[in-house]
């Protein structure tokens, strides 16, 4: 008996001290690129570029804007799920036009498989391009389950811009789940679309003046990755990759968040 109630106390004890002792933080690498339809300056497929960028940094969650599912001369040939079969990531696609077998739209790709996934119109003007908002429900472990989303909005139109963030942060801004949200924003920090997500966001780059896009001069950015202000998630560092300014006009980001 005294046995028992000895191995009982050493258990409790145990516990406590496991319970008592901090959580380390878990960091988490988020990756977003517009490539530009899968072409580089010249015309020619950048595929292996993006492939070779997200080899070299490692990330868990890639954002691809301006993705297509349709090559040259109406061959078809799905450009995330190429990338998806080469990184052994798991993807998700949204086609803003078309059809998902021949269209462009958004993709997202992930080291966890999704646990659920969502494709949300943005609202815009008649006659302007359509624009969708893609997220993806993944958990991580038994404790940390997060969204990831990815959004492409307007260039043509500074309306539609500033409408379609409107609806991204009323949208996400209420989540009980963290949220990642990478962006090709086309727009500045100066500018309307990039109020809607003052509040509630936490911006990756916030006080970086490092041009996004290859003719950009000093504080030009219009690619993001934002987190929802949660207190269990805050941002360890930002990078903008500036090695192959000849496969897109975007270069690409990349923030390291930490979970607690």
């Amino acid at each position: 008996m005294k046995k028992v109630l000895v191995l009982f106390v050493l258990g409790v004890c145990l516990v406590v001290i496991t319970a008592s002792q901090p959580r380390r933080a878990v960091e988490i690498r988020i990756l977003s690129f517009n490539i530009q339809h899968g072409e580089d300056d010249q015309g020619a497929s950048n595929l292996r570029t993006v492939l070779r960028v997200i080899q070299e940094n490692e990330p868990h969650l890639v954002a691809l804007q301006a993705i297509d599912s349709v090559g040259n001369e109406d061959r078809v040939r799905f450009q995330l799920r190429q990338l998806a079969a080469q990184t052994g990531m798991y993807y998700a696609y949204g086609a803003a036009d078309g059809q998902d077998a021949a269209s462009q739209g958004i993709g997202i790709l992930s080291r966890w498989p999704f646990e659920k996934t969502q494709k949300l119109s943005l609202p815009h003007s008649p006659g302007a391009d359509p624009r969708v908002l893609l997220c993806g429900l993944i958990r991580y472990s038994r404790w940390f389950t997060f969204r990831f989303c990815n959004a492409r909005l307007e260039y043509a139109s500074v309306f539609d811009r500033a409408l379609q963030a409107a609806f991204i942060n009323r949208a996400l801004g209420e989540s009980v789940q963290p949220v990642f949200l990478a962006m090709d924003m086309g727009a500045r920090p100066n500018e309307q679309p990039y109020f809607s997500f003052q509040t509630k966001w936490q911006d990756a780059a916030k006080g970086s003046l490092l041009p996004t896009w290859t003719e950009g001069i000093s504080g030009d950015r219009l690619d993001y990755i934002m987190v929802l202000e949660n207190k269990r998630v805050q941002i360890k560092n930002y990078k903008v990759i500036r090695n192959y300014p000849q496969a897109s006009d975007h270069f690409p980001i990349m923030a390291t968040i930490e979970v607690w």
